[in-house]
């Protein structure tokens, strides 16, 4: 086993690597609980790779840490690498919730980080269905917009007017690859590259990198 804990914007982001027994699990635990106290960092997103699942919460020690970590400001998120881990870790968020701890699980680190920052609630909350007849309706004007795939947003997109509009510039990406993204949220404005620039900035910010489609 091997773990590392870093600080990011926001969040103490708790990676564990090789988990093969709930002693290891409890022992990377004392170590988050351990950073958490000394950078007085309440928010934590745990990322379990290359591990075994664990359906017990006896096994993640929840009842001895309930009484210090049910408090409104800590927050878990909860991510896996697998489908297995990740529905064990949806079934120690049902427990967890039930000793009072704020925990969530995801599937996915951008989101789980979204969470944990509130960046995720400061983008457009409004999202449309990609697809050729929804894109139809977007509007005929200058603006940004984002591509969603699922709950993690993909993609900042900007039209700055003219022939290229928020409606042509999201039918360029459906024609270009139907299949990148689930939805689509869009924002007026009158300065589109300087808004694009703000979002990709405050994404880095919140989550080390740029969304996936922009990174490539």
């Amino acid at each position: 086993m091997r773990f590392s804990i870093e600080p990011r914007a926001g969040y103490l982001l708790a990676t564990l690597h090789g988990r093969d027994t709930a002693e290891q699990m409890r022992e990377f635990l004392l170590a988050v609980r351990s950073a958490c106290r000394e950078r007085d960092m309440p928010r934590i997103l745990i990322s379990v790779r290359q591990s075994r699942a664990i359906f017990k919460p006896e096994d993640y020690g929840l009842g001895g840490y309930a009484n210090e970590l049910a408090t409104p400001a800590c927050q878990i998120a909860l991510v896996g690498d697998t489908d297995e881990v990740n529905s064990a870790n949806e079934y120690i968020e049902l427990v967890a919730r039930q000793h009072g701890m704020n925990v969530r699980a995801f599937r996915e680190e951008p989101a789980a980080a979204g969470w944990l920052t509130g960046a995720a609630a400061s983008r457009p909350t409004r999202r449309y269905r990609f697809t050729r007849i929804v894109i139809a309706g977007a509007p005929d004007d200058r603006g940004v917009f984002a591509l969603w795939d699922g709950e993690e947003l993909v993609y900042y997109g900007r039209a700055d007017g003219g022939g290229s509009t928020i409606r042509s510039r999201l039918l360029d990406q459906y024609l270009s690859d139907p299949n990148r993204a689930t939805h689509y949220s869009w924002e007026l404005c009158a300065d589109p590259a300087s808004r694009e620039l703000e979002l990709l900035r405050e994404y880095e910010s919140a989550f080390g990198r740029r969304p996936k489609y922009n990174a490539a």
